[in-house]
Order: C-alpha cells, then sequence, then structure tokens
C-alpha cells in the first residue's frame, strides 16, 4: 500500500479565529503590564536623586570647616580681603543651612530629631556670628569668633554620617528592585517573542489553507462564470426573440391605430368641411360622399350609398325642393361634360330664387372625378352687403366718400364727358344740432339728402362725404356751364325751406362751391380741392348762395398754402411776438392791466394780421404749439411786471381739445413764478360748443387755480344764454362791431345796455372792444361797461416799451364833454 500522505490537522475557521482573538488580548495583557514594569522602573531611577542627601549634608559640613579656615586666615593677616571671604562663606553657610530646611533634605531632617537639632545650632550659631564679624577688631575676639563654629564640628560630622548612612540602605533596596524589573520586563519580552513567533507559524499555516481553499474557489466560479455565459447567451437569444415579437405586434398595433386614426380623420374631414363632397368612378357610380352633400341638396336618407348612380342623384335634387330642376339638370350635363376632359374646373350655378352654389369638378386619373358643392347664397349675400357699407353713409343711405372719389376718378379717366363737382355744405347746421340735439340733427340730414337727391337728374351721383357736407358729380357729354349752375340753384332753393324735425322746426340754408374739368386734364384730388375752394368763397360771402371756382382762387390756394409752411416754421425760427394792449378800468380812470396779443413777423411780408394766420393754425393743430409758447412767454413777461398787475390771453377752443391745457397753465404758473390770480383766459362761444361737459370741467379747474375766465367776442356767434349760466365766467366782452356802431344803431345801443345788466346780475365785469374815440368812450361808460380797450388809450405795444406805464402816474380818462 502507498505511504499515506501526512496531511495537518485542519482547523475550522472559527477556531483560527479565536486563537488570534486570545492572542490579540495576551498581547494587549503584555503591554498593560509592561508599561506598569517601566513605570516601575522609571519610579525607581527617580529615587536615586535621593542618593544626594548625603552629598547636600556633607558639602555643608566641609562648607562650614572651610568658613572656620576663612577666619584663621584673618587671624594670621587681618587683610581685609580676607573679611570679605569670611563673609562670602558666611553667606554660604547660610544658603546651605537654608538648603538644609527645604525640599527632600528638610523632609530627612525633620525625620530624625537629633539632625534636626544640629541644622538648629548651625542655624543659630550663623545668625550669632553675623554682629560678632563686624565686632572683630583683636585676636581675642577673632577666636571667640572661631570657636563659635568649631563647637560645630563634631555635629557636622555626625549629621554627614547619618545622611551617608541612610543613602547607601536607599541605594540597596534600589538596585534589588531594579533587579526584580529587569528579570520581569526580560520574562515578559521572552513569552511576547514565543507568542509573536507562534502567531506567524499559525498565520502561515492557515494562509496556506486559504491559498488552495481559494484556488478550488476559483476553479468553481470559473465553472460557474462559464455556465452563466451560457445561460446569458441562451436568455438574451430567447429576449432577442420576444422583443422581436413585440416590436412586430406593436408595429401591428401602430398600424392598426393609425389606420383607425386615419380613418377617423377621413371621416371626420369628410363630414366637417363645409363643402358637400362626392367621388365618382368612371362609370358615374358614387364611390363615396359626405354629410353635408346630401344636406346641401336635401337627399333622403340612405340615397346617397356608395354605387348610386350620378343622374339619380341629381335627379332627386331637382325633386327635393333644394334646388329647381333646371339647375339639377344643368348640374348634370356640366359634370357629363367635365366627366371627358383632364382639366380641374370651378364654376357658380344660381337659381330663380338667387341661391349660388360654387362647383368645382377634379378629374381622377381613371376616368372618374371628385367634385365639392358649397352653398355661397348667404355669404354672396353678405358680400353685396358688405359692399353696400364700404361705399355707402349709414345714416342717409348714400354714397359715401370713398365710392364718390372712385366714380370721379373713372369719370376723368375716361376722358368721353364734361365732369362737374358740386361740393355742399349745410348754413347752420351746428346750431341745430346743439341746441335740438343728435337725433333732431340726423333727421335733418336725411331729410337735406332726400331734398338733394330730388334736384339732381337720374345718373347724377349724390354722396354724403361727412359731417353736414355733401357732394353732386354730374356728367355731361354737352355743355355743363347751362345744367350745374340752375342746379346749384334749385339745391339752394329746396334746402332754404324749413325742415320738419317732429315737435320742432328748423331752417338751415346750404353753400356750394362748383368745380369742372374736361378731359383727363385734371385730377380727381385736385379738382376736389378746387371745389372746396370754391365753397369756401361761397360761405366768405355770405351762406346760401354758389360760387364757381375761378384761377384766381388757385393762386389764393397756393398763397394760403404758402402761407401755412411758413407759419409751420415761424415759431422754431423766432418769428412770432407777445404785444400788450392796455386796459382801463372805467371806474377808477387808471390802468388795470394789459391784453396779449400774438403777432407774426413774417420776413418778406411783415407783420401779418391775426385775422390771416389764426384760422390756418387752428386748421392744421398749430395753434397748440403756438398757444403754449404764448401762454409761457406772456407768464414770463407779467412776472416782472409790478404786483397785482393783470394780463389777459386768448385761448383757441383747439388748445382745449388738443392737449391738456389745465396742467398747461398750472406748469407755465409754477416756471414763471406769476401769480394765478393776475392770470386771465379768454375764450370764445365756439369753444363750448363741443364737449361742453368737459370745457366745464376744465373751467372749473382752472377756476381752482385763481384764474380769471372771460368770455370774448359775446354777441358774435350763437351767443346762448345757457353758456352764461353752466359756465363759470367772470368777465364778458363785448366785441367791438358793437361798440363801433353805439352812436348811429340804436339797436348796438340797447344790446350792449343790455349784455352789461345781463353781467351785473350774474356777477359778472364787461370789458367793451375797439374803444376808439371819446364818444364811444362816454357811451360805454354810461352803460355800465366795466374796461374798456382800444385805439383810445393806446395800441399794443413790444414788452420792453411797457415800462412807461408802471413809471408815469396813473392816467385820468377824459372827462365826459
Amino acid at each position: 500500500m502507498p505511504k499515506a500522505r501526512w496531511r495537518p490537522p485542519s482547523i475550522s475557521g472559527a477556531g483560527v479565529r479565536m486563537f488570534f482573538a486570545g492572542l490579540a488580548i495576551l498581547l494587549a495583557a503584555a503591554a498593560v503590564y509592561a508599561s506598569v514594569l517601566i513605570f516601575q522602573r522609571q519610579s525607581a531611577v527617580g529615587r536615586i536623586s535621593g542618593y544626594n542627601l548625603s552629598f547636600t549634608v556633607g558639602q555643608a559640613a566641609q562648607e562650614v570647616s572651610r568658613l572656620q579656615g576663612a577666619i584663621g586666615a584673618f587671624a594670621l593677616t587681618s587683610d581685609e580681603i580676607d573679611r570679605d571671604a569670611i563673609e562670602t562663606w558666611l553667606q554660604i553657610v547660610k544658603n546651605r543651612v537654608s538648603v538644609l530646611t527645604r525640599g527632600e533634605s528638610g523632609a530627612f531632617i525633620r525625620s530624625n530629631t537629633e539632625l534636626s537639632a544640629i541644622v538648629g545650632r548651625m542655624d543659630a550659631t550663623i545668625q550669632a556670628s553675623g554682629p560678632l564679624l563686624a565686632e572683630v577688631k583683636d585676636r581675642a575676639q577673632l577666636q571667640q569668633f572661631l570657636g563659635a563654629f568649631r563647637g560645630l564640628n563634631g555635629s557636622m560630622a555626625r549629621l554627614a554620617s547619618v545622611a551617608h548612612a541612610y543613602a547607601a540602605d536607599l541605594a540597596a533596596r534600589d538596585a534589588q528592585e531594579l533587579d526584580r524589573l529587569q528579570w520581569l520586563f526580560s520574562s515578559l519580552l521572552v513569552g511576547l517573542i514565543f507568542c509573536c513567533t507562534a502567531s506567524a507559524v499559525i498565520a502561515s499555516w492557515h494562509n496556506r489553507l486559504l491559498t488552495r481553499s481559494n484556488g478550488a474557489v476559483q476553479s468553481l466560479v470559473q465553472d460557474l462564470t462559464s455556465t452563466g455565459e451560457s445561460l446569458t447567451a441562451a436568455n438574451e437569444r430567447v429576449q432577442d426573440a420576444v422583443e422581436a415579437l413585440t416590436q412586430q405586434n406593436e408595429r401591428l398595433q401602430i398600424r392598426d391605430a393609425e389606420l383607425f386614426r386615419q380613418n377617423q380623420l377621413f371621416d371626420a374631414a369628410l363630414n366637417n368641411i363645409s363643402q358637400g363632397l362626392a367621388m365618382f368612378d368612371t362609370g358615374h357610380r358614387l364611390i363615396v360622399s359626405n354629410r353635408r352633400f346630401s344636406e346641401i341638396f336635401q337627399l333622403p336618407p340612405g340615397a346617397a350609398e356608395a354605387g348610386a348612380y350620378a343622374g339619380d342623384l341629381l335627379k332627386l335634387v331637382g325633386t327635393s325642393g333644394a334646388f329647381g330642376v333646371e339647375t339639377a339638370h344643368a348640374l348634370w350635363s356640366d359634370h357629363q361634360e367635365l366627366a371627358g376632359r383632364s382639366r380641374a374646373s370651378t364654376f357658380v350655378r344660381e337659381d330663380a330664387e338667387r341661391r349660388s352654389l360654387t362647383i368645382s369638378h377634379q378629374p381622377l386619373a381613371d376616368g372618374g372625378w371628385v367634385a365639392t358643392y358649397e352653398d355661397v347664397t348667404e355669404s354672396r349675400q353678405a358680400e353685396a352687403r358688405i359692399h353696400h357699407i364700404a361705399n355707402h353713409d349709414a345714416l342717409t343711405g348714400l354714397p359715401n366718400r370713398r365710392q364718390f372719389s372712385e366714380r370721379l376718378s373713372h369719370a376723368l379717366n375716361t376722358g368721353t364727358q364734361r365732369v362737374a363737382v358740386l361740393f355742399l355744405d349745410l348754413d347752420q347746421f351746428k346750431n341745430v344740432n346743439d341746441t335740438l340735439g343728435h337725433q333732431a340733427g340726423d333727421e335733418l340730414l336725411r331729410s337735406a339728402a332726400n331734398r338733394i337727391r330730388l334736384c339732381v337728374r337720374e345718373g347724377d351721383l349724390v354722396a354724403r362725404q361727412g359731417g353736414d357736407e355733401f357732394a353732386v358729380l354730374i356728367q355731361d357729354n354737352g355743355s355743363l356751364s347751362d345744367d350745374v349752375e340752375p342746379l346749384a340753384a334749385r339745391i339752394i332753393q329746396a334746402l332754404a325751406a324749413p325742415f320738419d324735425l317732429g315737435q320742432y322746426q328748423a331752417s338751415v340754408g346750404v353753400s356750394v362751391g362748383i368745380a369742372s374739368a374736361s378731359g383727363p386734364v385734371i385730377t380727381a384730388d385736385a379738382i376736389l380741392k378746387h371745389a372746396d375752394m370754391a365753397l369756401y368763397k361761397a360761405k366768405a360771402a355770405g351762406r346760401g348762395t354758389y360760387r364757381v371756382f375761378e384761377a384766381s382762387m388757385a393762386a389764393e390756394l397756393q398763397a394760403r398754402m404758402d402761407l401755412e409752411g411758413d407759419l409751420r416754421a415761424a415759431l422754431s425760427r423766432g418769428h412770432f411776438e407777445v404785444q400788450y394792449q392796455p386796459l382801463f378800468d372805467l371806474r377808477r380812470g387808471q390802468l388795470s392791466g394789459f391784453e396779449a396779443l400774438l403777432r407774426w413777423r413774417h420776413p418778406q411780408l411783415g407783420l401779418v394780421s391775426p385775422d390771416e394766420f389764426i384760422p390756418i393754425a387752428e386748421e392744421t393743430g398749430l395753434i397748440v404749439p403756438i398757444g403754449e409758447w404764448v401762454l409761457r412767454q406772456v407768464c414770463a413777461n407779467a412776472a416782472t411786471f409790478p404786483k397785482g398787475t393783470k394780463v389777459a390771453v386768448n385761448i383757441s377752443p383747439v388748445q382745449f381739445a388738443r392737449c391738456d391745457f389745465v396742467g398747461l397753465v398750472r406748469d407755465a404758473l409754477n416756471t414763471s413764478g406769476f401769480n394765478a390770480n393776475c392770470l386771465e383766459l379768454e375764450i370764445t362761444e365756439s369753444a363750448l360748443l363741443h364737449d361742453s361737459d368737459g370745457v366745464a370741467a376744465s373751467l372749473g379747474r382752472l377756476r381752482a387755480l385763481g384764474l380769471r375766465i372771460a368770455l370774448d367776442d359775446f354777441g358774435t356767434k350763437y351767443s346762448s344764454l345757457t353758456y352764461l349760466r353752466k359756465f363759470p365766467f367772470d368777465k364778458i366782452k363785448i366785441d367791438k362791431s358793437f361798440v363801433r356802431d353805439m352812436a348811429t344803431h340804436a339797436d348796438c345801443l340797447a344790446i350792449v345796455r343790455s349784455v352789461v345788466r345781463l353781467a351785473t346780475q350774474l356777477g359778472m365785469t364787461t370789458t367793451a372792444e375797439g374803444v376808439e374815440t371819446s364818444t364811444q368812450l362816454n357811451q360805454v361808460r354810461d352803460a355800465g361797461c366795466t374796461e374798456a380797450q382800444g385805439f383810445f388809450f393806446g395800441a399794443a405795444q413790444p414788452y420792453e416799451s411797457l415800462w412807461h406805464w408802471f413809471e408815469a402816474r396813473p392816467p385820468l380818462l377824459v372827462a365826459n364833454n
């Protein structure tokens, strides 16, 4: 038999762990015990320092002997140096006594009464020696001093011997203790070395077992890994197959869902489009149709099924009532004709009842076709209504400005007829609109439109241009001069008759401007401007008349346009200036203030009258920046006048409508520092016609600032007494036309007196404008006017020329004569 191989006994992992745990505990205990031994050794070494006690005590005896030697040397020489040596050694001995009484030496001395007595005598001797050393003068005293220390020799020898004996015993005991500790430490070290060696042997042996086991485990892991990889590969193949099946299933589901969604979308699109749709094959059989197709032709349920013949369906259309039989036959003929064509076609069919149907025929590649049908009856009617609204005035039903301009341009472009345009503007319409209300004004406009329409010929175009303006377009192959002016006269006569407006009657007139053209030699814009200029001349002539455009009017129009261009640049170029006309208090007979007047100094024309440029500035809106400049300039100038000087400024109605006028006044006052109580704003009645509530609110806010409000040119416009009741006026200014004719017209004098009495009763003051003679002055003063202004007192002057009014004594007025 083969010899069995010896194997070391197996030890379980738990046994190895217990072994090393016990070894660790043992090593920890050995380390703790070694620390205790080291501590004890250190204590033994520390006690060796006690051996110095014998040295300390012996040293004290030697120093006493050296002191005695120093005393003997002094006895022989009596040298002061030796005396100093005695003092030095005496001090050393004294210090040594101090050392023997402290620390370990002191403890040792105090433990023995004999030694304590010796140290005590030694200390007493030293204390007594100090005074003796100072008194030593001869040998007898020196012998006495030396004898005091000789008595200590035996005691010091005893002290040193006891100390040496104590030190020797202590050293013997400590040597034995060190030997014992050295042996214990060596034994402990040998044990630790043995334990470590055993631990290393066991660890090496266990490591070999672990290596062998690890090899077996690695081999097993490799086998398991190979098996796992095979299983993984097989699993992946299975998963790939499952994933492929899943994807294929998903694709099928997606395709089914897409087909379902497309069918739904197709059905939704087919049945929700506004057109009816039908698809026919080459045999005129229905393939598919939508719900709207049946609705448009009012087909019975189930009629529009797949396979239905197109001709049969259209016969049903003729009997359903949706469209007439003739329309259905026409549709069938159209489809038959278009079926043989290869191009698409779209056309409209309209029946006798004006129902409209739009058909779109689209051929298919196989010979069939797709047709869409849309009922456009309502849309075409809506388009007609929109076209009518876009080209007609909603109030009067007349063609509007847009259609008039198109017809005029077309007439001028043809060049085959003579063309004339009449511009009509109702006179006093605003007065009716403001006094009787907008409803009455609208009724008047409708009635006026009907009267104008009755005056023109058939074929002439009457249009409303906007507001109270109308226009007439006349086209004729002959001479227009014989027709146009009589037509204008008929229109003026027709509109002069009173209008019945329900419970009221109103009388308005009309002014007419006429412009004509022949052929394409003039544009539509030009003839309209000519007609407008002629209308302007008619109004200037007194209203209720007509004027025909002449070349001279074009020159005036050009001159006006040039003046407007210069006016736009006048403010930036500094061509404006403010002049001041004095106002006189008729009761006190002295200057009461000034009225600020705007002047335009044109570089070529010189001073331009305000009557010429103010209307242009108001029409173009330039009055807003110009008025702001005037207000700020006046406030800045007036701030330098003597305190309490009143200044009046004219305000245009346009300024109220187009800017924050109250904020402008407030800012001008704050910037200049001018007192608001001295500023007076003059407005005309025309400023009160539109948005009277807004104007009243603005005037109220101006009054709250401390300003005074004056109504200018009273009596020349509408002169509604409602204004005096509704608006917060402080003053009424009587127009110069009444003042000028007071001496020759009794009615003017009566009007002035009536206005003064009315103003007095309402708590307002009055100013008479245009006083130029002493007679006029006496008349306005006798009438009760509060103030007066005019050339009699002085013309308007620049700011720089006003100071003589403040420097001189206030002048008295001319006395009555």
